[in-house]
């Protein structure tokens, strides 16, 4: 993932969003990035499970 005191600029496409896109099937644009990264882990594996039933 990404170091806590310094993100990225833009996180989107970045190598971590891409593995979790391939890795369940599904398409992370930058708004719904953003939210997975604030997030805690619970919440984003529901979302997560979320945007594969929506896909």
């Amino acid at each position: 993932m990404w170091s806590t005191d310094d993100p990225p600029d833009i996180i989107e496409g970045t190598v971590p969003f891409v593995d979790i896109e391939t890795a369940f099937g599904i398409t992370i644009d930058d708004d719904e990035a953003l939210n997975l990264y604030d997030m805690v882990l619970e919440d984003a594996a529901l979302r997560i499970m979320e945007l594969q039933k929506e896909e």
